[in-house]
């Protein structure tokens, strides 16, 4: 299951909820259909939430579960994140199993727990089967058996299940325990998210469409295509669309929201509230968040400041007071023209940008966020990569991660320690991750993915040398060490060009003793020294003939291992693997004696 999924897990402790006195119209409606909805002439059993990025839909279920919860009315949560969070929270694996978990308390179904337990116990790979099969064994039928019981559950039917962000459930591939990807994904179709979204509402509409059901079904998610497509052809019958418009006067809540902030603004500064920031300033942040909550929180954040966001050389914008900071807000408004307002996104994007600029290397700043989001997959995980992981190869001196990172933490925390180090970076809202990957919104200031890999290539090199000082080597595999130069390649010749002096000059014969050594003391590390010789090879050296660089390297590599007596493939074998197009150092072995140190 996913524990951080759940409305109230740790995970979620500093998840968006609605301040006191805003969304008051959206809460009422909801709850006024999770209590009296069975009373409607025709009862839907499913209320989907849904509206643009930054209208403020997690805050709201958020906000709802509480209450649900309070008044014990809520049966199971689950709330999916792609950009935060654990990746269990990215894909569909964990959803049945963690609302069954919830369930399973209920009171409200006395002898649920032991059915549902009964149903695993006689089919032990149950969570290996497909969701439909999963979702009938340990949620549909345990509660329909329960209902249909001589006197029902009357009770039962005021419950609701919540499940938020349906539209950031990715796919997930087939992969074997290498992390290798299966070889049937190369005959058989890709499957999309599109394609688990669906069949995650198939089950929605199916248990909404038996009238024995004793739950209602909260789903919110932005209003993509595949989604609404359900929900207004087969699910139309089931279903109350509540969209987050003008109609529920966001401008009110979010002018509720500035006063509450800017009085606790004012009261650390000592400055009356009449004084700052003044009605027209606040009109015009109200004006420019056109109704997106999102835009509201980010100005807020940034104008509430941080000790850490501020930075030598960061200049006028790296200000910390919050008048000056409040007067780079609205001097966005005059630079945008009344054009520019008609796009909803506008504000948001010129409020990114400047927060951008703010850093002391706006381009470093890029390429370490752009670097965030890069994907490593690993025999223990499909994710992007953990925080350590990456200031670990990433770093050219200690704190640049600071400094790239620092003026920015109105978008993402940047005070990172303990456990939150072995997770991926985490951002308040997915609309920045959206802004900061399209060129168009972002700009001159875009990198692809191509340029990104190619830059973290070269770092790998530029910090080899200091990638095992003062660390335990266990403690960077545990976090996908390994894995890291099988997916971070050079993407052209010219890009390893940029890169031959670091790899030259960085000290290979001891990182290859280091990690061969390790190797030998029963760490896995064999194929650390695979990917990186085929990251000097790939895509640069032709089938038959290497190209210096990648001749020089693999020498110094190797004679280490000669020197360990590793087994090592002549360069006939590699020839021969290119032209097979297999890895070309899979007959890269350590010395027998390695096996031997495992018996007794």
């Amino acid at each position: 299951m996913a524990p951080g999924a759940i409305h109230d897990s740790n995970e979620r402790c500093d998840a968006p909820k609605c301040m006191e006195e805003t969304r008051v119209a959206v809460q009422e409606e909801i709850m006024s259909w999770i209590a009296d909805g069975q009373n409607d002439a025709q009862p839907k059993n499913i209320m989907w939430v849904t509206g643009p990025a930054g209208t403020g839909k997690s805050a709201i279920l958020g906000s709802i579960a509480d209450a649900c919860k309070e008044k014990g009315t809520l049966a199971a949560s689950f709330f999916f994140s792609a950009f935060s969070g654990s990746a269990d929270r990215r894909t569909k694996r964990y959803l049945i199993p963690t609302l069954t978990y919830q369930l399973m308390s209920d009171a409200a179904f006395p002898g649920i727990r032991e059915q549902i337990l009964s149903s695993v116990m006689q089919d032990p790979i149950l969570f290996t089967k497909n969701l439909k099969e999963q979702f009938t064994t340990m949620v549909l039928n345990p509660l329909l058996s329960r209902t249909q019981e001589p006197g029902g559950n009357s009770e039962a039917a005021l419950r609701v299940i919540i499940i938020d962000g349906l539209d950031e459930c990715d796919v997930e591939q087939f992969q074997d325990s290498a992390g290798r990807t299966h070889p049937s994904a190369h005959v058989l179709p890709i499957r999309r998210k599109e394609d688990d979204q669906r069949e995650i509402l198939s089950l929605l509409l199916l248990a909404a469409s038996n009238p024995s059901f004793p739950f209602r079904i909260l789903v919110a998610s932005r209003p993509e295509k595949v989604i609404r497509n359900v929900f207004t052809t087969d699910g139309k019958a089931y279903t109350r669309e509540l969209f987050l418009d003008d109609s529920y006067d966001p401008d009110a809540d979010i002018g509720l929201f500035y006063d509450a902030k800017f009085s606790i603004i004012c009261r650390d500064l000592g400055i009356k509230p009449e004084d700052w920031p003044g009605k027209e300033a606040k009109l015009t942040l109200v004006r420019d968040a056109s109704g997106q909550f999102i835009y509201a929180a980010t100005v807020m954040r940034y104008i509430e400041g941080s000790s850490h966001s501020i930075r030598p050389g960061a200049g006028i914008l790296g200000r910390a007071s919050p008048p000056e900071r409040l007067e780079h807000i609205l001097g966005l408004h005059s630079k945008r023209g009344d054009k520019m307002s008609l796009n909803p996104l506008k504000p948001l994007d010129a409020l990114y940008s400047l927060l951008l600029e703010s850093c002391p290397d706006p381009e470093l700043s890029m390429k370490w966020l752009r670097a965030t989001q890069q994907k490593v997959i690993s025999a223990l995980r499909k994710d992007t990569a953990p925080v350590r992981l990456l200031r670990l190869v990433l770093e050219a001196s200690h704190g640049e991660e600071q400094y790239a990172l620092g003026s920015l933490s109105s978008l993402l925390p940047t005070q990172i320690f303990g456990e939150s180090l072995l997770k991926p970076y985490s951002f308040y809202h997915k609309s920045f991750l959206d802004f900061i990957a399209d060129p168009v919104r972002c700009g001159e200031r875009f990198m692809t993915d191509a340029q990104v890999r190619d830059w973290m290539a070269q770092r790998f090199f530029q910090t080899l040398d200091r990638h095992f000082t003062d660390v335990e080597l266990s403690e960077i595999w545990e976090i996908g060490y390994q894995d890291f130069p099988r997916w971070i390649r050079f993407s052209t010749q010219a890009a390893f060009e940029i890169a031959k002096p670091d790899i030259l000059s960085c000290d290979l014969q001891k990182w290859a003793t280091t990690v061969a050594e390790a190797h030998l003391k029963g760490l896995d590390c064999k194929y650390a020294i695979v990917y990186v010789l085929d990251m000097l090879h790939d895509k640069v050296c032709s089938q038959y003939r290497c190209c210096s660089t990648c001749k020089t390297s693999a020498e110094r590599v190797m004679g280490v291992l000669r020197e360990k007596s590793w087994k090592v493939p002549s360069w006939i074998q590699v020839s021969r693997r290119d032209w097979w197009r297999k890895r070309r150092y899979q007959d890269l072995k350590p010395p027998r004696r390695h096996l031997n140190m495992e018996l007794p």
